[in-house]
């Protein structure tokens, strides 16, 4: 049996590894810092999420919820308001469409069934690390929620000290 051309498979191999992974860290660092509006996001996350760890003991967090429908505005903006230095570090719940429950039964707040799949995706992308947020409320923002009516965007969200 003639095992020369497993030999060269290796190398194959070896260089279809070395391809993916270089593919791989290009893509890591692109900066894709704008939404589909072309509103510029803050590129700089991982330093202040890098600050928002726990240095001195335990950190005081604190969550909020936001919800509006879209008829009555077309943007919303939502902050941490207990300090200035206090920024968003987690989106705990996003959903541009039909949520169940309320904010102020947060614990109760679920996903409708026609809400649009990039909600969290991009209110992660343009609201963590920042102490303000403002997002504009529409089909061109979160994509299209194929709900028929009554479409909110509902976001609860963390914040903690700086």
């Amino acid at each position: 049996m003639d095992t020369s051309h497993c030999r060269y498979g290796g190398y194959y191999i070896l260089l279809l590894v070395l391809f993916y992974s270089s593919m791989f860290d290009l893509a890591l660092n692109l900066d894709i810092s704008s939404d589909a509006r072309d509103a510029k996001t803050d590129s700089n996350l991982k330093r202040f999420l890098s600050n928002s760890s726990h240095q001195h003991g335990k950190q005081a967090e604190y969550k909020y919820c936001r919800s509006e429908p879209v008829k009555r505005r077309d943007r919303m903006s939502f902050s941490c308001d207990k300090s200035p230095k206090d920024i968003i570090t987690k989106i705990n719940f996003a959903d541009y469409g039909n949520p169940t429950g309320n904010c102020e039964d947060n614990k109760d707040i679920r996903h409708g069934n026609c809400g649009a799949s990039a909600t969290m995706r991009v209110v992660k992308k343009n609201c963590l690390g920042k102490q303000t947020c403002l997002l504009f409320i529409s089909d061109e923002m979160f994509g299209p929620s194929h709900c028929k009516n009554d479409i909110r965007l509902t976001v609860e969200f963390t914040c903690t000290k700086a």
